[in-house]
């Protein structure tokens, strides 16, 4: 059964809110977000990557919760 995960990117300490997945598991939920939003060193040195502020970077720490 699919359920909605909020996705977010920690920085600065702070948790940031960058959009949310389906998915059936915690783990897959993970998976569904770097597929997502997940942003490559290659996509970064070609001036290719979305903005940080609705990305996941190859630096960045990030959780996904079940919505309620």
């Amino acid at each position: 059964m699919l359920r909605k995960w909020n996705v977010y990117v920690i920085r600065e300490g702070r948790s940031q809110y960058i959009g949310e997945v389906n998915e059936s598991s915690e783990e897959m939920a993970r998976c569904a977000a770097l597929s997502r939003f997940g942003v490559g060193a290659d996509e970064i040195d070609v001036g290719e990557a979305l903005p940080r502020c609705v990305a996941i970077y190859p630096d960045d720490n990030f959780e996904v919760s079940p919505t309620t």
